[in-house]
C-alpha cells in the first residue's frame, strides 16, 4: 500500500489534480495504525475518497496549505 500524498507530487504520481479530503495534522506523518490521523485518511480511502494529509504546516505562512 503506497504512501497517502503529501504534496503536489504525489498527488501527480497517482494521476490526481485534487484531493477530495485534506487531514491537516500537527503531528509527522506516520503511516502506522497507532496514529489517529492516517487511520481515518486510510478508512477514508477505503471507502474511495482521495485523502491527502498537511502535516506540521507552518503556521506562520500559509506557503504549506
Amino acid at each position: 500500500m503506497p504512501f497517502l500524498p503529501i504534496n503536489k507530487q504525489d498527488m501527480k504520481a497517482r494521476g490526481w489534480s485534487v484531493c477530495d479530503i485534506i487531514l491537516i495534522s500537527g503531528d509527522a506523518y506516520i503511516d502506522h495504525p497507532s496514529f489517529g490521523v492516517p487511520i481515518i485518511a486510510r478508512t477514508l480511502e477505503a471507502a474511495g475518497f482521495r485523502v491527502g494529509i498537511i502535516a506540521q504546516p507552518d503556521w506562520h505562512n500559509d506557503a504549506d496549505f
